[in-house]
């Protein structure tokens, strides 16, 4: 036996929602005649009560109009500090350079306090070991400055460091006195005794004397003229009692790597 349920229809709150639409409509209804059209009294209540949002409104809108000029002033600040730091780049090179010329002038002024008193040349010597071979210098002076083959260079009034081997119209090359095979003669200027001196390369000059020969460390050695031109100063004293004699190392008077200018005396006035 089948039983049978009515189902009934559940009723809804139709007049409480419509109520509260109703009324929803009329407060917002009142608030705008109360603005508009009543007291000022009125249009102020409803002013502050509505004043929060108004604010919060006017704070994000002043905020959002600061952005960018926030980023604008920021780009700005960027570049002004990039174009600082170039400046400083340019000042710190800038100082380099001055420096430099600084140093360089300060050396020439030192060299060329040694020149000699005699009208000698004046010569910049632009290569040198190892830029070319050992022992030879290349100067920027030639016979267009009155310089000639065997003129003497010397470094001051009294150092003598080799002669000019060859010579074009506006360079020379200087063979200095340590050239491997060359051969001068000279006096100890501590006693006067002559000796040869022959050139052996790197710098170096050697002798050999007599193992009875008065010869020590340091003693320099000049050519025997009225100049009296220091060539070499004695560095190693060496006796070979097999052979009766005594093996003399000497070197230039001079720091050739240091070097810059040499000074040309004609060989007519010697």
């Amino acid at each position: 036996m089948k039983t049978m349920y009515q189902i009934k229809p559940t009723r809804q709150n139709l007049f409480s929602r419509n109520f509260l639409k109703i009324t929803a409509v009329f407060l917002l209804i009142l608030a705008l005649v109360l603005t508009f059209n009543f007291s000022s009294s009125a249009r102020s209540l409803v002013s502050n009560a509505l004043s929060p949002l108004f604010k919060t409104g006017n704070f994000f809108y002043n905020n959002l109009n600061q952005v960018p000029k926030f980023f604008l002033d920021k780009n700005k600040l960027m570049a002004e500090n990039q174009k600082l730091l170039d400046e400083l780049e340019n000042n710190r090179l800038d100082a380099i350079d001055y420096e430099s010329v600084k140093y360089d002038n300060q050396k020439l002024r030192k060299e060329l306090g040694l020149k000699p008193a005699a009208d000698f040349i004046s010569a910049a010597v632009i290569a040198k070991p190892p830029q070319i071979p050992l022992d030879s210098l290349f100067l920027d002076r030639g016979a267009e400055d009155g310089i000639n083959k065997g003129d003497l260079v010397l470094v001051s009034e009294r150092i003598l460091i080799g002669k000019i081997v060859e010579v074009s119209k506006n360079k020379s090359t200087v063979a200095l006195n340590s050239l491997a095979g060359a051969v001068s003669y000279g006096l100890v200027a501590r006693t006067g005794e002559p000796l040869e001196i022959k050139g052996i390369g790197g710098g170096n000059i050697e002798a050999k004397v007599p193992i009875d020969f008065d010869i020590v460390v340091g003693d320099k050695i000049i050519v025997g003229n009225s100049f009296n031109y220091l060539v070499a100063i004695t560095g190693v004293v060496e006796e070979d009692r097999s052979s009766g004699a005594k093996n003399i190392l000497m070197s230039l008077p001079a720091n050739i790597s240091k070097t810059n200018i040499v000074f040309i005396r004609p060989v007519i006035n010697e």
